[in-house]
């Protein structure tokens, strides 16, 4: 039992190290938009600070469309993240907004980010040669295969919303699993294969998890 509730009193403090090492991020971020502690981030604010380039007439074609998308994908995620329908952001808000893929009811509106960019036929749906000539996918081959198979879980040679939101958050939840199996590794001072409440040191826990901002990547090849 002692073994037990350490493990998991280990898996908690790396969730809180985490939490605590995202709302530094979101405190630079808020402080790059000017707000005060008591103040809301509108969208109208936020697309001045992050969009204001946004009509340079040196940008190509293909960059307007990407800054377009770029806007539309962010009002929706910032609509969703508007928990309480206010107008404006809070700083637990913005988390959610900035690591949509660490809180569940944001994950159909990633998986749609990215069912959006892939989709060139407009069925709503990502096929194989979608997946693959996407900048957002993998390249043609064995591997990509592989990949395009096990996510496909009724096998009708396309990527729905909910397999793409699968194949999505992979890496998101195989990074978390790694990050805990790291930091049991390093808690485990006598290599016994198992935890004790004493083992449990809170400052190797934060040191393992400094990097717990990384973006979502796909690098399976």
């Amino acid at each position: 039992m002692a073994v037990r509730r350490g493990f998991l009193l280990a898996v908690v403090l790396v969730l809180v190290a985490a939490a605590v090492a995202g709302r530094k991020v979101v405190s630079l971020d808020w402080q790059h938009h000017g707000l005060g502690p008591d103040e809301r981030l509108t969208f109208e604010q936020y697309e001045r600070d992050v969009f204001h380039h946004e009509n340079d007439p040196g940008h190509s074609e293909e960059m307007k469309r990407l800054l377009a998308r770029t806007k539309q994908n962010d009002r929706r995620r910032f609509q969703l993240s508007d928990q309480n329908q206010d107008g404006g952001l809070d700083k637990d808000e913005l988390m959610t907004f900035l690591w949509a893929e660490e809180f569940p009811h944001m994950h159909d509106t990633l998986a749609l980010e990215f069912v959006e960019d892939m989709d060139r036929d407009g069925d709503n749906a990502v096929s194989y040669r979608e997946f693959t000539v996407s900048k957002s996918g993998i390249k043609d081959g064995y591997g990509a295969k592989q990949v395009f198979k096990k996510f496909d879980k009724d096998a009708d040679g396309n990527l729905s919303l909910e397999e793409m939101k699968q194949w999505v958050l992979s890496p998101v939840s195989e990074r978390t699993k790694q990050k805990v199996e790291g930091v049991l590794r390093e808690l485990d001072r006598n290599k016994d294969g198992k935890l004790s409440r004493i083992e449990i040191n809170p400052k190797v826990i934060r040191k393992q998890l400094m990097d717990s901002d990384e973006p979502i990547t796909h690098d399976e090849f």
